[in-house]
């Protein structure tokens, strides 16, 4: 077992992420360039070349590479992937009702929900048209995850915290967010010419990778801005955090809990604000701050651990340290 600690990206990492990163966003305004027929250009360039850190597409490239695969023949694959992720996070932030992405107006805001829902619809299209050229297993393979996406976010949208476990929560999030990074890791070893069981490895790393990713993201959102927060749990998205506090509590401190979500909805910002700082402080208490550290270190471990067997190369080790970098 590769024991794991919170990981700094060598040079050699950095490097190679920034100029995939650099590759990739030529690519896809290569892309973009190719369909200015579309009525629809305007909203594809303002998604598809916004600054993101295109893990989906360095994983397939990755993923590829680490078993000998072409990087420029990966490429194409890798923008499939691209434009997957990205009608997703058009269409859930029209589900959630955001009016912000990285500091900037999302989609639906800037134009309107039918524009949105259109580019979105676009870029699904689009994305199987790339993915056919790489056969059926492939396609098999992006509809499966776009399916499995579609049906964490409705398992996301009606989940209550009153309800919720951790266990249908880690569910919800290999769906909605660990498919598409384990599918993208899962074509990129097959296109890269992988043995079924570097297929198979690539995949669980992409998979725990992905849950990882996601339960990081969960908790950076719980501990950033007290402005950031309260946004969040405006909407009451179910994190880990949040369960675990729910189960680790009375029926006092959940009552506690229950009216301090409450008080975001009041007009009164202050009164707001004070929940908000009160939830932080319940989060800290209870250890679930800690708790969510320690399953993402879990998931970082698992992820690692799946790609160990394959032979060692620079790929393999990019992987890794990718893995390690998710560590808080």
């Amino acid at each position: 077992m590769h024991t794991v600690k919170n990981g700094i990206l060598s040079n050699g990492c950095r490097q190679y992420l920034s100029q995939i990163r650099r590759q990739i966003i030529l690519e896809l305004s290569n892309f973009v360039s190719k369909i200015a027929e579309l009525r629809l250009l305007p909203q594809f360039q303002y998604t598809l070349l916004s600054s993101g850190k295109r893990l989906r597409p360095i994983l397939v490239i990755l993923s590829g590479q680490c078993v000998g695969g072409d990087k420029d023949k990966l490429m194409p694959l890798a923008i499939a992937f691209e434009l997957v992720h990205t009608a997703s996070l058009i269409h859930d932030d029209i589900i959630d009702g955001d009016e912000l992405r990285r500091d900037v107006s999302t989609l639906h805001r800037k134009w309107s929900v039918e524009d949105a829902i259109l580019a979105g619809d676009a870029m699904f299209a689009l994305a199987i048209d790339l993915a056919a050229n790489f056969g059926a297993e492939v396609m098999k393979v992006i509809s499966q995850s776009a399916l499995e996406l579609c049906d964490g976010e409705y398992m996301d949208v009606h989940c209550s915290l009153k309800t919720a476990t951790q266990q249908e929560y880690f569910l919800t999030i290999k769906k909605k967010a660990a498919a598409l990074f384990r599918a993208s890791a899962y074509s990129g070893a097959l296109i890269g010419g992988g043995s079924p069981f570097e297929i198979e490895s690539l995949s669980r790393y992409g998979e725990n990778f992905g849950i990882a990713y996601q339960l990081k993201d969960d908790l950076l959102d719980l501990t950033s801005s007290i402005e950031s927060i309260q946004e969040d749990l405006k909407i009451l998205r179910i994190t880990l955090p949040l369960i675990h506090l729910h189960e680790m509590s009375d029926l006092k401190r959940r009552e506690q809990l229950e009216t301090h979500l409450q008080s975001l909805f009041e007009r009164e910002q202050n009164s707001s604000l004070t929940a908000v700082r009160r939830i932080k402080r319940m989060l800290r208490e209870s250890g679930s701050i800690t708790y969510c550290k320690e399953r993402i270190t879990e998931y970082v471990q698992r992820s690692i651990d799946s790609i160990m067997p394959l032979k060692e190369n620079d790929f393999k080790s990019y992987l890794i340290e990718m893995a390690k970098s998710l560590i808080v």
